[in-house]
């Protein structure tokens, strides 16, 4: 996965100049990088028109301003000179465009700092760039001191899995990192499993949790010889196996193993981690307290 031309938005929010800041010093030091703010179109109120500037005067002076905010943002990025655009319009159409045009490899955009939600987390904009961005995307949230170390990759059988593991690969090659896989069960699939086991076990109880755990270990040995095929060291790798809900899991387990970032899948067609479907992908994006890179099917992991 390339790391070579990075679009990184920035709302002069402190989480999101934070985000850049560990990007252009941790994540990706020699890279290219483009600062983007977009301004939104200004609306007058018709009733108050004649008492106001022209809206392209205003338009104007937030363009000017955003550019001079932009640029002392940048002086505070280690990579020499990034470039600096302001663009106006809707904010993820614009982000999303500039990405596609420009060709870049990757899109960064930091938390939203001023929403008053539990997270103080993703607004629409990020949520959209993250649904829609042709390319992989990282919300840099809560991001480490330091380059990442340790990844979260929760998979499953879906047709991304393998072009998320070389992802994953090149980049725990490119920082030495360790990885955690999860696999998620359903509790409707566990849930079954564990009445097999239960019934066949002849009621007893212990015997149907060892039972059960003998299945998730196999599981586990499967994913091991899915990781060798793509070329992941054995050293680098830990499976873990749970179940519940798709995204409290990989939240919880982003927690309890102290990892640098989350990565995950997403199809052309709808967003997956994989198989964290619907919902899930929004409560990972909105509870995690790391950051997380969605690798896109579109994207081909690298060019």
């Amino acid at each position: 996965m390339n790391l070579q031309k990075i679009l990184i938005g920035v709302d002069f929010s402190q989480p999101s100049t934070a985000g850049a800041k560990w990007v252009s010093e941790f994540l990706a030091p020699n890279a290219e990088l483009t600062l983007l703010h977009v301004v939104e179109p200004v609306r007058h109120p018709q009733f108050a028109s004649g008492l106001l500037p022209p809206a392209e005067s205003l338009d104007a002076a937030a363009r000017e301003d955003a550019m001079r905010r932009l640029r002392e943002a940048a002086s505070y990025l280690t990579a020499s000179e990034p470039a600096c655009y302001v663009r106006v319009g809707t904010p993820h159409e614009v982000i999303v465009d500039v990405a596609r045009e420009g060709a870049f490899d990757l899109v960064v955009i930091g938390p939203h700092g001023e929403r008053a939600r539990r997270s103080r987390f993703l607004g629409t904009t990020a949520d959209r760039v993250v649904r829609t961005s042709p390319i992989p995307v990282l919300v840099a949230t809560h991001p480490p001191a330091r380059a990442p170390r340790h990844f979260l990759v929760p998979v499953d059988e879906a047709a991304i899995t393998p072009l998320l593991l070389r992802s994953v690969r090149e980049l725990a090659d490119r920082f030495d990192a360790e990885i955690t896989l999860l696999h998620v069960w359903s509790n409707a699939v566990y849930s079954h499993v564990a009445s097999m086991s239960y019934a066949t076990a002849h009621g007893n109880e212990q015997a149907a949790r060892d039972e059960i755990a003998r299945e998730l270990h196999q599981a586990s040995v499967h994913w091991l010889n899915e990781i060798a095929r793509a070329g992941i060291a054995r050293e680098r790798v830990t499976a873990t196996v749970t179940y519940g809900h798709a995204g409290d899991a990989t939240v919880d387990t982003a927690v309890t193993t102290h990892v640098d970032m989350i990565i995950l899948g997403r199809r052309t067609t709808h967003v997956v981690a994989p198989a964290l479907l619907g919902s899930t992908i929004g409560t990972v994006l909105h509870e995690a307290r790391c950051p997380i890179l969605i690798v896109t099917e579109e994207s081909g992991g690298s060019r």
